[in-house]
């Protein structure tokens, strides 16, 4: 299976996991999990959230930030995979000039 996001409605979510701003979203989801690209503009973040029973990896595809993983903090750019484990809290904001495009993917795990 191949995905084409632009082929993917983009859905505003204003205060994306509580939080600032919106994150421009376009979501693959099925039984197994989901594929999301996730956009967030310029100073607009993604809240702080644990997840509880599976896991997250995001790769950063363009723009610039700061995630935050169990409270640290580190700057990310372009070709970055951030990985939450089940059970940790992570949080993104958009500190660049520039929208921040961030490809995650979240499996189904039980």
């Amino acid at each position: 299976m191949f995905l084409d996001f632009s082929s993917i409605s983009e859905v505003s979510v204003p205060h994306f996991k509580g939080g600032h701003g919106q994150a421009l979203v376009r979501k693959f989801e099925d039984g197994q999990g989901k594929i999301l690209q996730l956009t967030l503009p310029v100073g607009s973040s993604i809240g702080p959230h644990v997840h509880e029973g599976s896991f997250e990896v995001m790769y950063f595809l363009s723009g610039t930030g700061v995630c935050t993983d169990d409270g640290e903090t580190v700057e990310v750019r372009p070709g970055m995979t951030h990985y939450c484990a089940p059970g940790h809290s992570h949080s993104v904001v958009n500190t660049g000039a520039e929208p921040l495009v961030i490809l995650g993917v979240v499996p189904n795990v039980k």
